[in-house]
């Protein structure tokens, strides 16, 4: 009983402490995905720059397999309220979300994320940021904490 016991076990642990390559397949058809999304960025920046009445050089479109990340630089409203920041970034999120909508490219993208920045590169500044999930019917609502 006690061998059989130590068996079970000694299986188990080889089991579990073998690396799948499952489990590091993910991170390479990830690595894919933003790939194929690159060709679209330059889409979402003047899909998102229209939907703020930014110039397209005032945003930045960064993107992984599951979210889209927009940098609102040097915006109007970085002295403006909360509220209209985020009305503002809800009508981005919307145009991100139709302009992504039916892409396989961006299929796994769950979550887009809006900061507003002064600056640039090291010295820029996030006034506040903004996340909007995907919901069951496709589209992006802010995220409530």
């Amino acid at each position: 009983m006690k061998s059989a016991f130590a068996v079970a076990v000694l299986l188990t642990l080889a089991v579990v402490s073998h690396p799948m390559p499952v489990w590091g397949a993910d991170a390479a058809s990830d690595s894919e995905q933003v790939k194929r999304q690159a060709v679209l960025i330059p889409n979402l920046q003047q899909a998102a720059a229209s939907a703020g009445g930014y110039t397209v050089s005032s945003i930045k479109v960064e993107s992984t397999a599951h979210q889209v990340t927009i940098d609102v630089i040097n915006s109007k409203l970085n002295t403006a309220s909360a509220a209209d920041r985020n009305a503002e970034a809800s009508a981005i999120a919307s145009a991100i979300g139709k302009a992504i909508g039916g892409k396989s490219e961006f299929s796994a993208v769950v979550t887009i994320h809006i900061d507003y920045v002064t600056g640039l590169g090291n010295t820029a500044k996030i006034v506040q940021g903004f996340v909007f999930n995907k919901g069951p019917d496709g589209t992006f609502k802010s995220h409530q904490s």
